[in-house]
């Protein structure tokens, strides 16, 4: 096939698979990248030439490409010369996440504001997504529950609220003055899009201080890290967030070694039986 054959027949398969047209761009931009670079030659040579131009971007990055190519090589009937551990290997998360005292340095700047208010404290209660606050919707609340309608691949869930979070929602709800379905609209009325989320929330976070990059989503790996330290586990984590998978948990938990170290020697027998020790040799020396 010549080169715009396979970026044709490339482009028709991300048709079928129903992406988003931000995505279905992502994609084509780099197959097309490829194609005129390797002059429609599909082999290991040409991807490893391709891929040395990404060597300074993450890890994360460069296994997307290769998973891209992947899916051209595929969709042509051409074998990937590739296995699994040749793969870019992943970069650790560097996306913020915000610790309990900074959501509670940002909910009370945005308290003078319920909409604002009312949102944080429900996504710092739930660690809903960005589109999961935009979908929430009047009948979806009945104190103290919540009804969370998933984004992605998942279940729906519902959750129990904090009283004070209630309080801002109960807040929220009696000032908005307005009839539609959906729970946060602006002053017109008008249901507040993921992309105004986002508008809504960098203006907090300029002047909360927060460094570049703290978006939604960093309050959702927030809540993920203070549940996983209060001691819930992968598979709980799962249900409380609306994963489909148990694995996605340890993406977005964020410890640092100190901690991890903590844990370590709180869970290994070995640091139990020296503090079993060391309470005997204590009781002798008492006794003697």
């Amino acid at each position: 096939m010549t080169t715009d054959e396979l970026y044709s027949k490339y482009a028709s398969y991300l048709d079928f698979l129903g992406l988003a047209e931000e995505s279905k761009y992502r994609y084509l931009r780099i197959v097309d990248d490829y194609l005129y670079e390797s002059s429609g030659v599909l082999t290991r040579d040409t991807v490893q030439r391709f891929m040395r131009k990404y060597e300074s971007k993450s890890g994360t990055y460069r296994r997307w490409i290769m998973y891209v190519l992947k899916s051209l090589f595929e969709n042509v009937e051409v074998k990937w010369p590739f296995v699994k551990r040749e793969l870019p290997k992943l970069s650790r998360p560097n996306t913020p996440y915000l610790k309990v005292a900074e959501v509670e340095r940002l909910l009370e700047i945005a308290r003078p504001s319920s909409l604002d208010y009312a949102l944080i404290r429900l996504d710092a209660a739930t660690g809903a997504r960005r589109k999961e606050l935009s979908e929430v919707r009047v009948e979806d609340y009945s104190r103290p529950y919540i009804r969370i309608r998933t984004a992605k691949s998942g279940e729906e869930r519902t959750r129990t609220l904090d009283p004070d979070t209630c309080n801002a929602i109960d807040k929220y709800i009696k000032q908005r003055r307005s009839k539609a379905t959906y729970m946060f609209v602006s002053a017109q009325g008008i249901p507040l899009t993921p992309q105004t989320l986002s508008i809504r929330f960098k203006k907090l976070a300029v002047r909360a201080g927060f460094k570049s990059g703290t978006g939604w989503h960093s309050i959702r790996r927030g809540v993920v890290t203070w549940l996983f330290k209060g001691g819930m586990r992968e598979r709980e984590l799962q249900d409380a967030l609306g994963w489909k998978s148990p694995t996605m948990p340890a993406k977005y938990i964020q410890l640092v070694a100190g901690e991890v170290e903590e844990k370590v020697k709180a869970a290994h027998p070995f640091f139990k039986q020296g503090e079993r020790d060391g309470a005997k040799t204590v009781g002798r020396r008492r006794a003697t």
